[in-house]
Parts: C-alpha cells; structure tokens; sequence
C-alpha cells in the first residue's frame, strides 16, 4: 500500500469507501478493546451493531482507540493535518504510515532535564489572554487577573465575543494590545488567534516564556509566590495543577485514588501507566500555562496551536486541546512541573480539594466549581465565608458581583441547594422525571388560580407575549403567577408573584395542577413534558407574527392516483389523530392562523384563538408598562430629539451558513451621511445570545447599541423607532402595527429561504431589497412618509385583524372561559 491508494479512496463514493475503509484497518482492530472505550461500559449502546463500522464512521472522531497500541489524536497531531477530519487516522496508518515506521504512540514518556530560565536579567515574559463575555463586559473581577498578570508579563488579550471600543481601550489600559473576535474555538482558539495571527510566532521569539491564561479563575492572591516558585523549577513548560480522571472517567477504577500523589512519582513511575489507560485522561489545567524556549521552538507544539478549529462538542475541546496538548508535550520529552506539588483526581479545582489547595497559597478559585458544581460539593452557598477563611483577602464581592452577572441563573441555584445532610450523606436537589411528574400531575388537585409562565429556553426571558399577559393580571389578587426561569436573572414584580427555576424540585412541583401554563412553542420543547394539555390549559403564545416556511407548510401533499379505482373513494385513517399539544395558539388573523396551526400540529382549527398578539398592546399603548416605558425613554434619551432608524437583524454568525452583510466601509458612511441629513441616527439591536455582533461591528461608533442586553424590551425599542430595517420577516410584521415604514433587507434570500418569509414580495409590507443600491433607493422616502402606503395597509389588514391594545385582554378573556369549561 502507498499514498497512490489514499487519493484513490478519496475518489471512491462514500460507501465504496467506508467499505475500503473497513477493509484496510480490520487487521488493525481489536474489537475487545475497542468496545471498552464506548460510554455505557461494559453494555454496548443500542445502536452500535458492528463495532468496526463504528470506530469507521463515528469513533475515530471521537478519538477513541482502535486496539491498545494506537492513539488516533497522538497520530493525527503528530503526523496528519490536526484541523482536517476528512482521514480516518487508522486508516493512513494502514495504507501509508505503517510502511514508513510512523510512531502510533509515545515511544517514552522519560524527558529531559527541563529548561532554565536566566537569572542575570530581568524574565521576558509574555502572556496571551483569552477571555469571553456574552454581554461585551470586562468586569472588574477580570481587570483584577489581568492587572496582576500584566506585573510579571506582557499581556495580549483576545475576547471570543463582541466588546465595544470602551471596553477594548480599558483592557490597552493593562495590556500592551487587546482585540474581540468571534471564533467559537474557546480558549485554545484564542490563543492559535493571538500566537498565529495577532500578536504573531515571531514577536513570541523574543521571550523566555509565554503564559497561556484565560478568564475561568477568580484571582484571589497574588502570584508573586507562583512566579518565585516556578521560575526557580527546571521544566520545559509548567502550571498550576495536574489532575488524573476528568468528568467522563470518574468511574475507571485507577482514578480512584484517594490521597494526593506526589508530582516526581507521578513523572518518574506512573506516566507510562497513564498512557496504557484505554482513555488518556492525565493533563495540566489549562487554564495556566506556562511554555519554555524548548516547547515553544518545536514545530509540532506550533502546528498544533496554529490548528485549533472549532469543535463539535466540548468534549474534543478538551480531548484534543486540553489533555491532547499535555499528552503530546510529555510524548516528546519535554518535562513539566506543577505549583501544586502533588496529583490530585478528578480536577481538584472542582472538587472540595479546591479550598484547601487555596488555603495552601493557590492563587486562584474557578466559577465552573460555583455554578456548574459538576462533582456536587456541598455547601457552595457559603463560598464567600469558606474563601475569606483560607483567602482572607480576597475581593468576594467583585467576585459575586461578576459570579451574578455571569453566571446562568438556574445552575448557581441547583449549586447553592446542594447540601450534607443530618447523616452526613450529600442531598442533591433533583427534579421529577417526567413519568414521576405525570403521576404525580394526575394526583394532584386543580389550581384554575396558578398561571406558570416559562421562559424561552433559548433566551431565558418571558417571550414579549408571555410578558404582555403577565403585565396585565401581574397584580391580579386572585392569581398567582409563577415564573419558570432558566439562565437570566428575573426579579418580576407584582403580586402573588413567584418566580422558581424550570429544571428545580420547587420548578417541577409548581406545574403540578397548574391551571394555565404559557409557552412560547410547544411544551415538550420548552418544559420537556408531554400530554400537559390534558389536564391543563396551555397556551402557545408563539413569538409574534411569522410567515415562515416551515417543510411541513411548504412540503405538498402526495395526490391520490386516480387511475387506480381504490384512491378515488372515501380516504380511511390509518392511524389515530393525535391529541393535541396545546390548548390554544395565539394568532392575529386568518391567513396568521393557518401559520400558527402548521406550526403546532396536531392543533384543531379551533384551537387557534384569534385574540390578536398581546405584545402589540406595548407597541400601540398610549401608557405602556412602567418597565417597557422606561426603556423607551432611555432610547430616547440617547436620541437626543433624532429619529431613528433601526437596524433588526436575525441570527446570522459568520460560523454559520446564514452570513451577515458585509457592509463596506463606504457602505456604511453612505447610510450614515443620509441618516444624518435626515436628522436621524441608525440603531442596531443584534438578537439575543448573538456573540459575534456582526453589525453593531461594522457600524461602530456611528450607530447606537441598542441590543437586548441594554434595553430587554422589543417593544420599547420599537416605539422609538422612526424607520425599521430588518431580515427577520417577523418583527418587520409585527412593526406594522405602528403604521411606520419597514423596509426588508434580503440580501441572502436565496440562500435562508427555510427561515424567511416565504413569497416575501407579496406578503411584506414594505420595498424588498436584495443589494445595497436598491436598500438606498427604499430608504431615501421613508423619513418623509407621513401616512402608510396602499401595500402596506393591504398587507396589514390581511395579517392583522385589529389594531387596537386589546389583544392581551381577549387572550386573558378567553384563558378564563378555557378555565371555566370551554367555548361553545
């Protein structure tokens, strides 16, 4: 075999080549062990017939071993491609590597003597920080790490998010450079961003050490005492702790080890242990990494961090990138060290080890052990009192201020009820499955005075809907509200209001008998139960109007054959309708209720209630909520008496198939010029959870910000807002009812018609721009419009039935005739 039979099987057809594929590497595959590395040991998973078609397709990704003497990331890394996945590396192996003696696994794990730093000057020491913030925040608590990372190193900084200019220049203000890009490769992939391409391999030369940090750790003590330490240590790169065991081997035997091992016996007798393990599970925690003149000059270690890609999962993130980086530096003998002077399992800054490594002078506390707690310790409610013990200076309240920002909501509260209880064992607040919950929902009496509204899992906010109605009876003596929150922080006010995690003990039982349960889509989605409608009423209050085309709208159906005689009488049912999922769906008209309904299947017709879309009323309302009120007027306040044209943009990631716009800059001191003869300024406002913010971007500083994580409220936005421009067909629909034009810019229609207005040129109600010449041509009239064109009042009579701020009281009127027995 030879290169020649690589590219012939590159040309083959797919299942020829999974078949040349499994024929070339059989002889190299021991089924036995192959079948240890699966997840559910020693059972094999359902769906895996045949083991070498697995490890073909599937587990070579996965990066599991095909027999004991080949490690795939080991061969990959050190001699394929370790961005390209398009070579099965068992497969190479057999057809080329084998031949010319390539190393399938470390040959020793022995290294050398380690690497001195220079003690006659000054250490040049750099250090590329990689940091992330969903909402474009350096906090404090990251300012502090930086401040004193920035004292021993010079630091270059890159955010895998967006940060606006004035968090960009607070950040220069510590390090010599700092940028905000959107890679979605995590940490590592800062860091291949920052060595390759920002800061760049040849100013990395001129330094003795280069530090690889990133913003997963409170600092809590300086790091004089771990820089006098470890400069003092003979080792080709360095970091805080090793750990044995990670989450998905908790359960191999040899990681139970219950007493700290001592780090010159784990380096001079258990390394060659480590690498028989069927998964390779020894590393040095990332998040603080040292590397010496040695490491950094080997091309392989360059390959590697110039290659860092986007990962399917998290965890090949750590796989490959984590644990793979450790294993291919102690594979080719560089020696490493620790600050910890002992092995420690299972992650030990996760673990309840964590306060006792600071007591002993660690410099730092991780927030995945506050929020995430994935190893349950108890008692984490008291983390700030159980710090200040071992830490007495430590900034606790930075901390929490930066841990309540960040941190998702219903995780910390899942950690903070983790306790030890009366008999010493750990009680972990555990919800009901859904067979238990559907037991105990039938047994449970009926609380027609309980109306539980559930967040948007994907934004962990009220849908605009489910707010409009809760706004209305949030004060209503006789209800009481509950709402079901995920990742953000609520503190709704009103009421007999209570607000109680989804996936929570109390979250579970609040549903139990509940009368009126409002979701965004169907509950099974949102809330993972089923048949809910049965004994409650739920309401699908949808997110506004839409006139996607869903497959199932735009999928005809197959017509009968007339020529055969049995298709041309009466169609039998072959199989029971299903009951529906939902008590009702809100919709705005006719033509909106047929969307709604293929939407919903199996709804009835009559399902459909045709109340109108209760988040209207806050766009028509003379006095809207106070809440929706006062962020309107601080959209205005930053107006400053202008008009405003906003930008709303769909979800579009250059990660993604779905591509933003790629303004110019020509493009867009056009847009502002015109803007600003106008006495106008543009706006933008991303959607929620967009972390590259493509737009706002491309505008800079010419635009306001007008995201949802300064101003919540669509509808506050809205009611400032003079002209829309948008991609996403159903805020330009929903703004009709303000009589205010909306223009659509389709650039890529025909690339997204899946998610956009299907028959857009008929059924929008303004021009349909599909270049930046003919947006120019639709904008240039819109600021002097002074009354709705034909089309667009055509357009809204025949999607919106009435234009009034009664909406939420007709839905509100018909959940009440639902809870008293239905409507004739």
């Amino acid at each position: 075999m030879s290169a020649d039979a690589l590219v012939a099987l590159e040309l083959m057809p797919d299942h020829e080549r999974l078949e040349a594929e499994m024929a070339a590497v059989a002889p190299l595959f021991d089924e036995a062990y192959y079948a240890q590395t699966l997840p559910t040991l020693p059972t094999l998973p359902d769906t895996v017939t045949d083991l070498l078609e697995h490890f073909c397709t599937t587990g070579w990704k996965q990066l599991r071993k095909p027999n004991a003497e080949f490690d795939v990331w080991w061969y990959w890394a050190n001699h394929l491609d370790p961005a390209d996945d398009s070579l099965n590396p068992l497969v190479h192996y057999a057809l080329a590597g084998r031949a010319v003696g390539l190393s399938t696994r470390p040959r020793t794990t022995a290294s050398g003597p380690g690497a001195v730093l220079p003690t006659d000057r000054p250490v040049r020491r750099a250090c590329l920080f990689a940091g992330f913030d969903a909402q474009g925040v350096v906090d404090e608590a990251a300012m502090i790490l930086l401040r004193e990372l920035a004292r021993f190193s010079d630091v270059y900084c890159l955010y895998d998010s967006y940060l606006p200019e004035t968090e960009l220049a607070k950040l220069r203000e510590v390090a010599r450079d700092a940028w905000s890009v959107r890679h979605g490769a995590y940490d590592f992939g800062s860091y291949s961003m920052l060595a390759r391409d920002l800061v760049g391999w040849e100013a990395l030369e001129d330094y003795d050490e280069v530090l690889f940090v990133n913003d997963s750790s409170f600092l809590v003590r300086p790091l004089d005492e771990v820089f006098e330490r470890m400069d003092a240590q003979a080792c080709d790169w360095w970091g805080l702790q090793a750990t044995k065991g990670i989450a998905m081997t908790r359960d191999v035997p040899e990681n139970a080890f219950p007493d700290p091992i001592p780090l010159d016996t784990v380096r001079d007798e258990l390394l060659d242990q480590y690498e028989d393990s069927v998964t390779y599970d020894f590393l040095v925690g990332s998040y603080f990494l040292a590397f010496r003149r040695p490491v950094l000059d080997n091309a392989i270690f360059r390959r590697l961090i110039d290659s860092v890609t986007a990962q399917p999962s998290k965890r090949l993130i750590i796989q490959k990138y984590e644990i793979g980086l450790t294993h291919l530096l102690i594979g080719h003998g560089h020696r490493f060290s620790t600050f910890v002077p002992y092995l420690y399992p299972f992650h030990p800054v996760f673990t309840p080890w964590a306060f006792r490594l600071i007591d002993e002078g660690f410099p730092v506390l991780k927030r995945f052990l506050i929020y995430q707690n994935h190893y349950d310790v108890p008692g984490l409610v008291h983390w700030k009192e159980r710090l200040l013990e071992v830490a007495p200076e430590a900034p606790v309240e930075v901390l929490e201020e930066s841990l309540l920002r960040t941190a998702p909501a219903d995780r910390l509260a899942r950690s903070f009820a983790i306790e030890r209880g009366d008999d010493g064992e750990v009680v972990v607040p555990t919800p009901m499955t859904p067979r238990e919950f559907k037991k105990a929902d039938t047994a449970a009496p009926r609380r027609p005075d309980r109306w539980v509204f559930v967040v948007d899992p994907a934004t962990g906010m009220l849908p605009d809907n489910s707010r409009a109605i809760f706004d209305l009876v949030r004060d209503d003596p006789a209800i009481t509200k509950i709402v079901l929150s995920r990742s953000v922080r609520l503190e709704p006010a009103g009421r007999n209001v209570v607000c109680l995690p989804e996936r929570s003990p109390a979250g579970r039982e609040a549903l139990l008998g509940a009368g009126v349960i409002f979701v965004k889509e169907q509950p099974f989605r949102t809330l993972g139960l089923g048949s809910l409608a049965e004994r409650h009423v739920v309401v699908a209050v949808r997110e506004g109007l839409s006139m996607v085309a869903t497959s199932r709208m735009m999928t005809p159906s197959p017509r009968p054959d007339i020529s055969r005689p049995d298709d041309t009488g009466p169609l039998e049912m072959l199989h029971e309708i299903p009951r529906p999922k939902v008590t009702g769906v809100l919709a705005a008209s006719a033509v909106d209720r047929g969307v709604a309904l293929a939407a919903h299947w199996p709804a009835r017709f009559a399902d459909a209630w045709l109340t109108g879309i209760p988040a209207h009323d806050h766009l028509v309302a003379e006095l809207p909520p106070p809440e929706v009120a006062a962020q309107e007027q601080g959209v205005r306040d930053l107006l400053g008496g202008r008009r405003l044209v906003l930008l709303a943009t769909s979800h579009r990631s250059s990660l993604s198939s779905a591509k933003p716009y790629p303004y110019s800059r020509r493009e867009i001191d056009a847009l502002v010029a015109w803007a600003r003869a106008n006495d106008a300024v543009w706006g933008v406002r991303d959607p929620r959870g967009d972390l590259e913010r493509a737009y706002l971007r491309r505008f800079g500083e010419a635009a306001l910000d007008l995201s949802a994580i300064g101003f919540p409220s669509t509808q506050a936005v809205l009611r400032a807002t003079d002209v829309l421009v948008t991609d996403h067909d159903g805020i330009g629909l929903d703004f009709m009812v303000t009589g205010r034009p909306v223009v659509s810019f389709a650039h890529d229609l025909d690339q997204v018609a899946d998610s956009l207005l299907f028959d857009l040129e008929h059924l929008f109600p303004g021009p349909v721009c599909r270049d930046f010449d003919s947006l120019v041509e639709a904008l240039a009239p819109t600021l002097d419009a002074t009354e709705p064109s034909r089309r667009y009042l055509r357009t809204r009579d025949l999607l919106i039935d009435r234009v009034d701020d009664q909406n939420t009281a007709r839905a509100v009127e018909r959940v009440r005739l639902e809870l008293e027995g239905g409507v004739a």
